[in-house]
């Protein structure tokens, strides 16, 4: 029996520069990484210059900053959008894809993206929010994050202007009921702490909120891969089992890593998202764990299929998922 063929809507970009990324999606990335990776230093810098006695006059200014964050939080900016897109698409690795399976994603169509694996920084992620295919202007996609960045100064500004929004139980069923599309990363900063250098490792089996979610909501779920993302950065692997234990105990991602720039990720290769085909949730108000446990299989069925069909391709034949 012949199989079945897919349809594809494929997003492609190629770098102009042979040895090195483009400039303009370089300078792109990494005030966006830069910023991500950078700002957690402020708050600590500012409360250890007042417990040093050397000076007050940085807390008092982060607090004012806070102040003002509550009463008037950065709103979402078309334009800031547009820069980013058109920054991003310049192209920064090799080639960059987006493969979406299936249907194409249209607006407020009641999709949720889940994309995997987190990786140190989040690159297929963040070059998919960037995209045509499912980026915030086209898609109109909410792309959702841990609540601990909108925390942080700066990060948080950057976020908000490029419509993300956080992760919360509370928030994730807003947009739901609004029957926007959205986009997370299932794994979180669990799924960041498993990260290793040319391995496919994803922290997806305990998690199942999400699965519950798009039932109530009848959504439909997406499994994503973004092959490439293993390859961005080198880290610091030693003891695991610490690390996801203080990960649990303070939600705080204990990943130590290293690109080619620094906290740019490394570039010579492709990097291409996978979005497989539609999983549709029936509408259940109360679903059952019973419920739960079936549709998140079926989603563990249709990730393993996206990479399964196209790891030959972008990745290894020998090349295994790890899901943990």
């Amino acid at each position: 029996m012949a199989k079945k063929e897919i349809k594809k809507w494929v997003e492609t970009h190629e770098r102009k520069w042979k040895y090195h990324a483009d400039p303009v999606s370089w300078f792109g990335l990494l005030s966006f990484f830069g910023i991500w990776v950078g700002s957690p230093v402020i708050p600590v810098a500012c409360i250890g210059s007042a417990l040093a006695k050397y000076s007050n006059k940085p807390l008092m200014g982060l607090v004012a900053y806070y102040s003002y964050a509550y009463f008037f939080p950065a709103k979402p900016s078309k334009f800031v959008l547009w820069l980013y897109g058109a920054c991003l698409q310049r192209c920064y690795f090799k080639k960059q894809t987006v493969v979406v399976l299936g249907e194409e994603v249209k607006r407020d169509d009641k999709t949720l993206c889940c994309f995997h694996p987190h990786g140190a920084l989040s690159c297929g992620w963040t070059l998919a929010n960037a995209s045509r295919s499912l980026g915030s202007l086209t898609t109109n996609m909410r792309w959702l994050v841990a609540p601990l960045l909108f925390k942080i100064p700066l990060i948080n500004e950057v976020l908000r202007w490029n419509s993300v929004q956080s992760v919360t139980p509370q928030n994730f069923k807003r947009v739901m009921a609004l029957g926007e599309n959205i986009s997370i990363i299932p794994g979180g900063f669990h799924s960041a702490a498993l990260f290793q250098r040319n391995k496919f490792r994803c922290f997806v089996m305990k998690r199942k909120g999400f699965v519950k979610y798009a039932l109530q909501f009848g959504y439909k779920l997406r499994p994503c891969f973004s092959f490439g993302e293993e390859k961005t950065y080198y880290t610091l692997n030693a003891f695991e089992k610490l690390r996801m234990k203080l990960l649990a105990n303070n939600n705080m991602p204990p990943v130590i890593f290293l690109g080619k720039y620094g906290v740019l990720p490394c570039d010579d290769f492709e990097l291409t998202c996978i979005v497989g085909e539609p999983i549709q949730c029936p509408k259940i108000e109360k679903p059952t764990a019973a419920d739960v446990d079936k549709y998140h299989a079926l989603y563990i069925e249709g990730l393993r299929k996206v990479f399964d069909d196209h790891k030959a391709e972008y990745a290894h034949t020998d090349a295994v998922l790890e899901l943990e």
